[in-house]
C-alpha cells in the first residue's frame, strides 16, 4: 500500500522552497556612517603601527592555488631566517600585495605574524580544501540553500575558509594585528580592472571595510570564473560625506599628458555614482593582474610619483626593494606531440596561458623600470648617497635543473596537493630566494657593518 504524504506537509515544503528561491540580496559590506580619512584599514593607519624605516620592502604574491600559497610561504621562511642589521629581513616587510592563491598566505601572515610558521601548513597548505568544497556541494542541505539567487558555491567557499583557515577574522582584526599592510586584490568585472580590499577603495563606495570578512575577501581574490560565482558588494556612494581627494581631481585633469593616470582615476570616479554602479561584482584577481604588481604601480601613479607617496606615508627610506613571488607555470602541451589540430579546450588553455605570461612579463619589466626611475627622483641621504632599488623575482624559470623545472611546471592550480609536493614547493621558494643574486646583493647592503 502506497503511503500518502499529508497535503499540509507538501504545502509547507513548497512554501519553504519558494521562500528560498525568492531570497533577497543581503549585502556583505556595510555602509560607512561617516567618512574619516584617518580611520580604517588604510596605509596611513598601518604605517603608524608599523613604521617604515630606511628600508621599504614590499612583497607580491601571485595566483596559482596551493602552489602559489606554498611557494610564498617558503619565501616568508627564508626572510625569517635572513639576518640583517635591524634583526630579521622578515621584520622589514612593509606591504604585501596578493592575488588568488597568494592571498591565503598574505592574509594569514598579516593576521598572525610569526604564528604562520606554527600552523599554516596544517590549516591551509596540507588541508584538502578542494575536497572540502566538493563535500559541501554534495551535502543535500546545501542543495536547498543554493536554490536561492544569492547563495552560491562562493558562499560555501567563504564558510569553509572561515572555519578552516581564518576563524571569522575581519579587517578590524587585521588592524589590531599591527602587521604589514596587505592588499588583497580581486577583479571588478564591470570595470575590467583590479579591486583592492583596503579602506581607500571602500571610501569610494561609502562602505566600512572593518567588519568585512577576510575569508570573503580571499574568496573574491581566488574566485575562478565558472567554478565560483562573483562576490557582490553594494555601492553606498554619496551617503557618508566622502570628499574627492585632490590627487583624483588632478588625475582627471591630466588626460593628455598622462593617459594611464587618467584611466585609473576614471575607473575610481565611476564608483561615486551609486545609481549607475549600484553593485560591484568581483572575481579572481588574476584576471586583471596575476602577480599583483599593477596595484602598487597604480597607487604611486595616482599619488603623483613615489616622492609624493613617500610623503603621504611619512617615509624617508634609503632602500626600496620588491620581491615578486611568481608561481606561474608553463606545462608542456600534449598537443605538441600530435600531428592533428588541438581541440578547443587545448587552444583556449594555451591562449589564456600565453596572455597571462606576456602580461606578467610586461608588468615585471614595468616595475623594474619604475624602480630605477624612483631611485633617481627620491632625495639623497644626508651623506649624499642615493636611494638604491632592488627587484627580486622568484619563479620556476630560474631553476637550472630541467627535470626540477619540469616538475614544478606540471604542478596544477588547485587547492589540494600531496604533502610531498607541498614540501618541495616550500623548499624551492626558500632556495630560489636565497640563491638570487639580487637578493644576496640586498642582504649585503643591509647586513651589520663591521666596526673593527
Amino acid at each position: 500500500m502506497t503511503r500518502m504524504i499529508p497535503p499540509r506537509a507538501v504545502g509547507l515544503t513548497l512554501l519553504a522552497l519558494v521562500a528560498i528561491g525568492c531570497s533577497t540580496f543581503r549585502a556583505s559590506n556595510q555602509p560607512l556612517a561617516r567618512w574619516d580619512p584617518e580611520q580604517g584599514y588604510r596605509p596611513s593607519v598601518l604605517a603608524e603601527q608599523h613604521p617604515i624605516d630606511d628600508v621599504m620592502l614590499m612583497l607580491a604574491f601571485s595566483g596559482g592555488g596551493t602552489r602559489a600559497a606554498a611557494l610564498s610561504y617558503g619565501v616568508l621562511q627564508q626572510l625569517r631566517d635572513t639576518p640583517v642589521a635591524s634583526g630579521r629581513l622578515l621584520d622589514e616587510v612593509d606591504a604585501i600585495t596578493s592575488v588568488s592563491g597568494g592571498s591565503f598566505t598574505s592574509a594569514y601572515y598579516a593576521l598572525h605574524g610569526d604564528g604562520i610558521f606554527a600552523d599554516f601548513e596544517q590549516r591551509m597548505l596540507r588541508n584538502d580544501l578542494q575536497g572540502g568544497l566538493i563535500r559541501s556541494l554534495l551535502n543535500p542541505i546545501n542543495w536547498f540553500r543554493m536554490i536561492g539567487a544569492f547563495f552560491s558555491r562562493s558562499e560555501l567557499a567563504i564558510g569553509l575558509y572561515d572555519r578552516n583557515v581564518f576563524d571569522g577574522a575581519t579587517f578590524e582584526d587585521l588592524i589590531a594585528a599591527k602587521g604589514p599592510l596587505v592588499q588583497i586584490n580581486a577583479t571588478d568585472l564591470e570595470a575590467g580592472s583590479h579591486f583592492t580590499f583596503f579602506q581607500p577603495q571602500f571610501d569610494f563606495l561609502c562602505s566600512d571595510l572593518s567588519s568585512f570578512s577576510v575569508a570573503r575577501a580571499v574568496t573574491a581574490s581566488s574566485a575562478v570564473p565558472a567554478a565560483f560565482a562573483p562576490i557582490v558588494l553594494r555601492n553606498y556612494a554619496g551617503s557618508c560625506g566622502f570628499e574627492k581627494p585632490a590627487w583624483l581631481e588632478s588625475a582627471l585633469a591630466d588626460r593628455k599628458s598622462n593617459p594611464r593616470r587618467f584611466r585609473a582615476a576614471t575607473i575610481l570616479s565611476e564608483y561615486l555614482d551609486a545609481s549607475a554602479r549600484p553593485y560591484i561584482h568581483l572575481l579572481d584577481g588574476g584576471i586583471a593582474d596575476n602577480i599583483g604588481l599593477r596595484i602598487p604601480l597604480q597607487n604611486v601613479l595616482l599619488a603623483g610619483g613615489l616622492r609624493a607617496r613617500e610623503e603621504k606615508l611619512d617615509g624617508h627610506f634609503r632602500h626600496v626593494a620588491v620581491i615578486v613571488v611568481n608561481a606561474e607555470v608553463h606545462p608542456k602541451p600534449e598537443f605538441g606531440l600530435a600531428a592533428s589540430a588541438p581541440g578547443l579546450r587545448d587552444i583556449l588553455g594555451s591562449v589564456s596561458s600565453t596572455q597571462i605570461y606576456s602580461y606578467n612579463f610586461d608588468t615585471i619589466e614595468l616595475m623594474r623600470e619604475s624602480l630605477a626611475q624612483w631611485a633617481k627622483t627620491l632625495p639623497p641621504a644626508p651623506d649624499g648617497s642615493r636611494v638604491d632599488a632592488s627587484l627580486i623575482v622568484v619563479d620556476f624559470e630560474k631553476l637550472a635543473d630541467p627535470a626540477e623545472r619540469d616538475f614544478f611546471n606540471a604542478v596544477p592550480t588547485t587547492l589540494s596537493l600531496p604533502d610531498a609536493t607541498v614540501d618541495r614547493l616550500i623548499a624551492v621558494g626558500r632556495k630560489l630566494l636565497r640563491e638570487s643574486a639580487e637578493y644576496q646583493s640586498l642582504v649585503e647592503r643591509l647586513k651589520p657593518q663591521d666596526r673593527h
